[in-house]
């Protein structure tokens, strides 16, 4: 097993960062955010009604911390599986066993494992509460499966989003579609669409096993999905 040692501790922290410290410069868009509130304050149809749980599609499109998510996720997983041209940061010497390959497969998904976690799981006033970081999976799955299967995934999902009540339900079915479509476009068996399905299915897990909801958060207030 080979390593591009300071590229793979790039891509670890891209994967690892965590989304809540994206929160920078909050304070002084506060006025900004108040303002705006105001604004709206007499038109209810442009707010979210309290203890609402659903994905909502121009909300999460409109989060620009959403797109960084997204781009990192998706820059550290082709950097690790290898794609797009590029090599991987990660692979197996010539003439290596075969115990070698599954090695650099199991580091692999433990790195973007232990990425999701992070995005997922947050202890925030002396308490855990889980989000679904939809954007950053739609990344990861950018790069483990093929770019069509991975964009027909996300395509498919947000045509749907209407469909499910809460955030626990659009992951479960997004998951099922990464799969999907990844054996799809492989034609065949595909090892590292299987994975980024798992990483997929992870946070619904997490909150079935916890029995505490997924939280989707707003500039106003948190909905949960139970």
């Amino acid at each position: 097993m080979k390593a591009d040692i300071l590229f793979l501790l790039l891509a670890i922290a891209l994967l690892w960062f965590p989304r809540q410290s994206l929160r920078l410069g909050s304070i002084f868009k506060r006025k900004r955010r108040s303002d705006a509130e105001r604004a709206t304050g007499d038109e209810p149809w442009r707010t979210r009604e309290p203890g609402d749980p659903r994905v909502r599609m121009g909300e999460e499109f409109s989060k620009f911390r959403n797109y960084v998510d997204a781009l990192r996720a998706g820059v550290a997983s082709v950097a690790l599986a290898g794609g797009w041209g590029i090599p991987p940061v990660l692979w197996v010497a010539e003439g290596a066993s075969r115990n070698a390959g599954w090695s650099v497969i199991i580091i692999r998904s433990l790195i973007l494992i232990v990425g999701l976690l992070v995005q997922t799981v947050r202890y925030e006033r002396r308490k855990f509460t889980f989000f679904p970081p939809i954007f950053f999976i739609a990344g990861l799955s950018l790069g483990l499966c093929e770019p069509a299967a991975a964009l027909s995934a996300f395509a498919l999902i947000w045509a749907m989003h209407v469909m499910f009540t809460g955030a626990m339900s659009f992951l479960a079915t997004y998951s099922v579609l990464i799969v999907g479509f990844g054996h799809l476009f492989a034609r065949g068996g595909d090892l590292s669409a299987v994975l980024a399905g798992i990483l997929c299915f992870t946070p619904v897990l997490l909150s079935l096993l916890s029995n505490r909801p997924l939280v989707t958060f707003s500039r106003k207030s948190s909905h949960s999905d139970r």
